[in-house]
């Protein structure tokens, strides 16, 4: 039959169509061809990219990094607020790393003894654990390596007050605060403590100690604590009863949300007088007094809003205020901060603390030898100090002393330079090998001084 011009248009267009598509999948086929050899090299390497990639979100999760982010935050500003005009950054480095560690430490060991309860909240099935992506003896052996590397590098470059606070918040996360969310609600007040101690230990790194001054910061962290977490368990009730946990927001201790309500409430009011407080100890400047007021204004407002009407926007509310209020209070400390100009002090409890390994594996038989003896000379540094200041009063009221004397002999006052001072010099030095650790001996000298 004839065609039209149309059709024959139409035909001639499809033919073309054809050729090409033929041509194109000829193209694609040499092309395949030709790279052929190299294509399983290459998919060697994606895979390879793909699975580090893979473990290194698997340990992102684990540490819950964001967390442990916010946690060296409030490290970091206690580490600020010790400190006098100079801020050591490369400390504050290391604290902040190994608050980290502790940190990913603590939180590694709740994942691994929580994996049968996240998987039942909707919130938390994604976790590594429940998710299959890691085992539980994985999730272990990181939580073990990332608490020794923290400690490690907290006593060796810090001091052991702060690496012993890090270990002892683990502890207290991991064996405490965790078991007890299974069982009472109190839990929430002891995750509140353990929430505190991150800022003591960057006052501790910047002081060597722990001072009135430096609780300021970790009394917000827990007043904080509380209406943030009892707003996110109020809005998560349902999910933390599916998990087995018993929050005070679960139905059987709080069916309308009054009583979580209240707590949050009494700590939010809490935080209104934190920043007169600061002022009266000497932590910031007079201006931080109503600032930090202000600041607290809206999450005290915000959390009566929620006792009157417990309801989950209103908790929201709380929740979100909250994630905005402790930001903002940091970074006004550490603007209004006062410099610590006075000394360091420290106390017997930090003497029986201040036990060091060394940073040189290599070195732990030399050290093991006379580790002792660093240590006592540490100790009797302050004892020392008060010796000399006291031989120099004494020794001006010997030589009034002598002056008066009616003789003038000086030599009837002084020790002789043998005898039992001699006697005890050598068996000092004789027993210096065996008891390396045991200051050396304390002998009367001219006016009633005492020598070393």
């Amino acid at each position: 039959m004839p065609t039209t011009v149309a059709q024959r248009a139409r035909m001639g267009l499809s033919a073309a169509a054809a050729a090409n598509s033929t041509a194109g999948a000829a193209a694609v086929a040499a092309g395949i061809a030709a790279s052929s050899p190299a294509a399983p090299g290459s998919v060697a390497r994606v895979g390879a990219a793909r699975a580090a990639l893979d473990r290194l979100r698997v340990y992102h999760d684990l540490s819950k990094f964001k967390l442990s982010a916010f946690v060296v935050s409030t490290a970091a500003t206690g580490f600020a607020l010790g400190s006098g005009e100079r801020v050591d950054w490369r400390e504050m480095g290391v604290v902040s790393l190994g608050t980290f560690l502790c940190s990913a430490s603590a939180n590694a060991f709740n994942q691994a003894f929580e994996k049968t309860n996240d998987g039942k909240m909707a919130r938390t099935m994604r976790r590594p654990l429940p998710a299959g992506r890691c085992s539980r003896a994985h999730a272990v052996a990181f939580g073990v390596a990332s608490g020794i590397a923290g400690y490690v590098l907290l006593n060796t470059q810090c001091n052991a007050l702060t690496a012993n606070l890090g270990v002892a918040n683990i502890a207290a996360y991991a064996l405490c605060y965790t078991p007890m969310k299974q069982v009472h609600w109190i839990n929430t007040w002891v995750g509140a403590l353990v929430g505190a101690v991150p800022p003591l230990m960057g006052w501790a790194a910047a002081r060597d100690g722990v001072e009135p001054a430096g609780l300021i910061l970790a009394a917000a962290l827990y007043f904080w604590q509380m209406p943030h977490f009892m707003a996110l368990a109020f809005m998560a009730r349902d999910d933390y009863v599916r998990g087995g946990y018993r929050m005070m927001s679960h139905p059987a201790f709080d069916a309308t949300g009054r009583r979580v309500a209240a707590v949050a409430l009494r700590n939010a009011a809490a935080m209104l007088p934190l920043g007169l407080v600061a002022v009266a100890c000497g932590l910031a400047t007079p201006p931080f007094a109503y600032e930090a007021s202000v600041l607290a204004l809206p999450m005290a407002l915000s959390s009566a809003v929620f006792y009157r009407r417990p309801n989950i926007a209103n908790a929201r509310r709380v929740f979100f205020g909250s994630l905005l209020y402790l930001p903002a209070f940091q970074v006004l400390a550490v603007a209004h901060r006062v410099p610590r100009t006075e000394t360091k002090k420290r106390s017997a409890l930090d003497e029986l603390v201040a036990f060091r390994v060394p940073a040189n594996p290599w070195a732990w038989t030399a050290w093991s030898a006379t580790g002792w003896q660093a240590w006592a000379d540490e100790g009797h540094d302050a004892k020392q100090k008060r010796t000399l200041r006291v031989a120099g009063e004494e020794g001006k009221r010997g030589k009034e002393r002598r002056a008066r004397s009616r003789d003038g002999d000086r030599d009837a006052i002084e020790s002789p330079p043998g005898g039992l001072r001699a006697l005890g010099e050598s068996m000092h030095a004789t027993s210096a090998a065996p008891f390396p650790f045991l200051p050396p001996p304390t002998w009367p000298d001219a006016g009633g001084v005492s020598r070393r």
